[in-house]
């Protein structure tokens, strides 16, 4: 090899490493949006190409709704499960090769349990093969503007071609939400019943955070603990994606915070450009996020250095007016200046479930009216009698404004006890 060949090979290696150094070094991704404007509220790394895993089945999802309804496809037909689609790893509902399952109840799989198997059954139902139905979901994929995006199963299960980005993602989610109203509830779902089990939905954001009514989750080694989440909040809907993740718990936690900073900032007004208006030229390669620990001999396989992935706990700020303090000890005096100053609140009840809890919340606002712009409503976790359960409380009252509260949400029959700062 001449010394121009040499130089251009060392040039071309250098820029490579350049590349993939970067790549490596993305921590994590994650975006905020309005849903009704379609406008940015935050982002960070959210172009930054990202291994989907399993909120790739949102594209899934979008194209069999985008099939009922031009007809193609009934909730009520009944679909075959092939030797393919029955041979999935987990998740998985466990279907066996022969066997049938009804569109609406592969839908549910999907999206509550995140189930491979159902997916490819309606993969290939709708492309007759699931590599054929990757095609059309890259396909559709490009003419929603999602240019990040590359798809290669229907389930997101690890493949080098299959990836997306934070951005892509949320303009997928806001189309399903847009395009599909009707059939939205699924991913609300906090359980599913098939053959005489109850199965709950792995999506514990709907029981952590107040005002969540879906999306996804999603996992690989290569991914990371990823997950979209949808809040709605007076009316006003926020969309959030975080990739990365690096515990199931880290991705609950941090959306958690993503979506209070998210409120935070639309009630100030802090947008910035359409999701759909975001370009980047950057098309470095998906970091592999999980490859220091138990992970290692999946990143060799997918040609990543196994000694990357250690980071340090990702670290959202959470959002100031929208999410309280823990509740701690105060002093006599600090207390009466609380209750003087807008630190009372009321309590609406307990319940089991944290539907109901949503649905005490929404009743609630019905009764106060104009008066719930007051305040802050919030679903906690409370342990009484033995028993962990969800308990509807309205905060950040003065004492005037906190028996208002009570006696209108008494006169529409319902429970509510004053609190004293």
């Amino acid at each position: 090899m001449n010394p121009v060949s040499n130089l251009k090979t060392s040039l071309l290696a250098g820029a490579f490493l350049l590349l993939t150094s970067g790549a490596a070094s993305a921590r994590y991704a994650a975006i905020v949006i309005d849903a009704d404007s379609g406008r940015i509220v935050h982002e960070v790394e959210s172009t930054q190409r990202w291994y989907p895993a399993s909120l790739t089945k949102v594209m899934t999802i979008y194209m069999t709704f985008a099939a009922i309804e031009a007809g193609q496809l009934h909730l009520r037909d009944t679909l075959s499960v092939s030797a393919h689609a029955a041979r999935q790893p987990t998740s998985k509902l466990g279907l066996r090769q022969g066997q049938a399952i009804s569109v609406e109840n592969a839908i549910m799989a999907v999206t509550t349990r995140s189930a491979n198997d159902a997916a490819v059954v309606l993969a290939e139902r709708l492309g007759g093969s699931e590599s054929r139905f990757a095609a059309m979901m890259t396909q559709q994929a490009r003419s929603m503007g999602m240019y990040n995006s590359s798809f290669q199963n229907a389930s997101g299960l690890p493949d080098e071609g299959q990836i997306s980005s934070a951005r892509d993602l949320a303009l997928l989610s806001a189309a399903l939400i847009r395009d599909f109203p009707q059939y939205y509830r699924y991913f609300s779902a906090t359980e599913f019943a098939y053959n005489g089990r109850v199965l709950p939905n792995t999506n514990k954001i709907l029981k952590t955070y107040p005002d969540a009514d879906g999306l996804k989750t999603g996992f690989t080694c290569g991914s990371g603990y990823n997950l979209i989440a949808s809040a709605r909040r007076d009316g006003h809907r926020l969309i959030g994606v975080l990739l990365g993740a690096h515990s199931s718990a880290e991705r609950f936690q941090q959306m958690a915070n993503l979506l209070d900073l998210g409120f935070e900032k639309s009630q100030l007004g802090a947008y910035g450009m359409p999701v759909d208006q975001l370009r980047d030229a950057n098309f470095t390669p998906p970091p592999f996020q999980l490859s220091s620990n138990r992970c290692a001999g999946s990143a060799a396989q997918m040609g990543a250095d196994s000694s990357s992935g250690a980071a340090d706990p990702i670290r959202i700020k959470p959002g100031k007016s929208t999410r309280l303090a823990e509740n701690r000890p105060v002093k006599t005096a600090e207390a009466k200046n609380r209750a003087a100053g807008g630190q009372w609140a009321v309590m609406l009840g307990d319940h089991g479930r944290k539907i109901d809890a949503d649905v005490n919340l929404k009743q609630a606002r019905y009764a106060l009216g104009p008066a719930a712009k007051s305040g802050q409503p919030h679903i906690v976790r409370v342990k009484t009698k033995g028993r962990m359960l969800w308990r509807t409380e309205w905060m950040g009252l003065n004492s005037n404004q906190a028996k208002d509260f009570c006696k209108k949400i008494r006169s529409k029959g319902q429970s509510c006890t004053l609190l004293p700062g």
